[in-house]
């Protein structure tokens, strides 16, 4: 099946969406059963959240709905995203990827680093709405007020999409999309559960379990919903570019300009 197999009632851009739906609620009620058994409750490094699945659930499908879907179906209708090839390469959906990855980077870290968090604008543009939770219920990754979501999760989704289709990746093929927007979904549920599955591979006196604890850790978002200054776009699944060269990864913030840089921001 290809995207030209398609009925003409369902533009590829919604079937995408649908498809992210069903993993992005797929798999956060996987982790809301964990929380509820107990289950992999080593791996549970955080609290669960006061906000209740039930009390989250309302905000995230209204901005899923009402911005992610139509914004998604305007790039399509644009010509912008999900259009061209069928099928692309393997050389073209691994330059995909990696422009997706690094296009999301950057994006988020703008939108978050410089416009979220600056005094005058975090209540202004709600994203004081998603920090009053802990990062320790994985549907509040989408727990955002309208502005905040369009900025943190729809912009750096569909901008680097964009870039990325004008060079020949992505296209309309299934593939490629299903697989972006399902990994996209369990990234950022994962970083937003409490759970942390790098913990017992840290502890290992082999350098390569230690490097791979690096990678699927979630420890940085943690650090940004406790301190608030560090980590804007780097952690699970991020290049880490932003967050590197500007120094404000979690683990390069010195503990007194932490300190300093919360009363300027209190």
């Amino acid at each position: 099946m290809t995207a030209q197999d398609l009925p003409a009632w369902l533009p590829l851009s919604v079937l995408v969406w649908i498809v992210q739906m069903v993993a992005y609620h797929g798999i956060g009620l996987w982790f809301e059963w964990l929380d509820r058994t107990g289950g992999l409750a080593d791996y549970k490094t955080r609290p669960v959240d006061s906000w209740t699945y039930r009390q989250v659930l309302p905000r995230v499908l209204l901005n899923q709905v009402l911005i992610l879907l139509p914004a998604m179906v305007l790039v399509e209708k644009a010509g912008l995203a999900f259009v061209g090839p069928a099928h692309i390469g393997p050389a073209m959906f691994v330059i995909g990827l990696i422009g997706m990855t690094i296009g999301h980077d950057l994006v988020q870290y703008v939108s978050h680093a410089w416009i979220l968090h600056r005094p005058t604008l975090m209540r202004t543009l709600g994203h004081s709405v998603h920090h009053s939770t802990t990062a320790s219920r994985s549907i509040s990754a989408c727990f955002m007020s309208p502005a905040d979501f369009l900025m943190e999760i729809a912009a750096p989704y569909l901008l680097p999409l964009i870039a990325i289709t004008a060079i020949g990746s992505a296209g309309s093929d299934l593939a490629f999309h299903f697989f972006a927007v399902t990994a996209g979904a369990f990234g950022g549920l994962y970083e937003h559960s409490g759970y942390d599955f790098s913990v017992k591979l840290a502890k290992s006196d082999n350098p390569l379990a230690r490097f791979l604890a690096g990678r699927i850790s979630s420890k940085a978002h943690a650090e940004h919903h406790s301190r608030g200054n560090v980590s804007f776009s780097d952690g699970f699944g991020s290049s880490n570019i932003c967050d590197t060269v500007f120094k404000t990864r979690w683990d390069l913030v010195k503990p007194r300009e932490r300190q300093r840089r919360a009363g300027q921001e209190a």
